[in-house]
């Protein structure tokens, strides 16, 4: 280990059951020791601190997010369909000026207003949803309801039909094994599975989107399909749309179903906050906010263009730098009681869970509408709902991105009967 890689923590495991449980804390175990350290297991640093957070995310010049695109390698058998140049264009890993005129074009679809506009949509469908087994007791909420009610408005976005939804569903867990790829390699037969699936899945979304060119309709892929520059000509590629369409069935589904599950979590820890929001519905934003401040759904990951310090740690030109947002977003230099559930806390929106500068989260305005909807929907239908005591650590096992699979719950079954009265 040469002096450019130190310090190392020799404690902190992000494969491990304390991370999964809890990536804030199993952060917070070693931060004040070292707020950077170098992580063996996915050869790059890791900032903990808020600050220096802040500080990688807002300068892209020094931190690249266009070495991640670049660092998913994919098999060659499958170069024909999905070519390295065009892996490189995904949102999450690319740099200004492509990465400015991807993200003029999809933001088009996302922008607050229009989100806010399906609010009652996304109330109406999680009634529809919870109708389907809330008189049985028992679930695994993951699966039935957080999961399912995302997956469903994203289809209604994208305009895509019932039959395309299994396919969808497993695009989704197949982009984010892609992504994690970059610092964490697939092994075989894994490796060509997965790129596999998602050629095919390229193939069918490049299709709709041709006949979204020939007739637009009100949906995320006529919008970005439908942008001309001057001379007429579309401005993103069909193959490129095809591309953050595949980013965005994990982005605008699992992130917030992984939200939705953890404000479960948090609730039903804490009584008093859940009390609180079902005697005011006006608090439920609060709460989803509270929840991805607490633990964010997802992470960042950049490339040092230049040597730099930060946390006392030396990096070098070239380095990974792997930002611990679950840290940055308990980091007591800014929040009074970090590791308090407060949803009445002032700066409650003060996080990074949607990330910050030019990569700020497109889909936020969507989560934080869906999130609060769908929790309050699901308390207003089920009151008596909480997590299982035993909740099991059912996570897919990628160090980037700990995506929960299960989430067993229960509720008195005499709660259905009695909202379902009232709506």
């Amino acid at each position: 280990m040469t002096a450019a890689r130190c310090p190392v923590s020799h404690t902190f495991d992000a494969m491990g059951d304390d991370y999964f449980r809890d990536p804030a804390l199993a952060f917070a175990n070693v931060r004040d020791e070292m707020p950077t350290f170098f992580y063996p297991y996915l050869n790059a640093w890791v900032v903990t601190a808020k600050a220096d957070c802040e500080y990688v995310l807002s300068d892209w010049k020094k931190f690249s997010s266009g070495d991640k695109g670049a660092s998913i390698e994919v098999p060659e058998q499958f170069q024909h369909i999905v070519p390295q140049e065009l892996i490189a264009k995904i949102l999450v890993g690319s740099d200004p000026t492509g990465h400015t005129l991807s993200r003029s074009v999809a933001g088009r679809a996302f922008v607050k207003p229009r989100m806010d506009a399906l609010q009652p949509v996304i109330e109406e469908r999680a009634h529809r949803i919870l109708d389907s087994f809330a008189a049985e007791g028992s679930t695994n909420l993951m699966e039935a309801y957080c999961l399912e009610l995302t997956t469903q408005t994203f289809m209604a976005l994208a305009g895509l039909d019932h039959e395309a939804e299994p396919m969808m569903r497993q695009l989704r867990d197949d982009q984010f094994a892609i992504l994690a790829s970059a610092l964490e390699p697939m092994e075989e037969p894994r490796r060509s599975e997965v790129w596999g699936r998602y050629a095919a899945a390229q193939t069918y979304l490049r299709g709709i989107v041709h006949e979204r060119i020939e007739n637009p309709g009100d949906d995320l892929i006529s919008e970005m399909a439908g942008v001309r520059d001057r001379e007429g000509a579309m401005v993103l590629s069909p193959e490129q749309i095809a591309v953050h369409v595949g980013e965005f069935s994990g982005a605008a589904t699992d992130t917030t179903a992984q939200a939705m599950a953890n404000a479960v979590l948090f609730l039903t820890a804490n009584p008093e906050a859940l009390e609180a929001a079902m005697a005011d519905p006006q608090l439920w934003p609060r709460v989803f906010d509270e929840t991805v401040r607490r633990r964010p759904s997802g992470t960042a990951t950049r490339w040092a263009k230049e040597d730099v310090i930060l946390g006392g740690a030396e990096i070098k030109k070239g380095d990974v730098v792997w930002l611990g947002l679950a840290s940055a977003n308990t980091d007591a230099s800014y929040y009074e009681r970090p590791f308090d559930f407060d949803i009445h806390r002032a700066d409650v929106g003060d996080h990074l869970a949607f990330s910050k500068g030019r990569h700020t989260c497109l889909g936020q305005p969507l989560a934080r509408v869906q999130g609060a909807t769908g929790l309050k929907v699901l308390f207003e239908r089920l009151p008596s709902l909480r997590a299982d005591a035993d909740t099991p650590l059912d996570f897919v096992q990628m160090a980037l991105l700990p995506i929960r699979r299960t989430l067993p719950v229960h509720w008195d079954v005499t709660d259905a009967a009695r909202a379902r009265e009232l709506i």
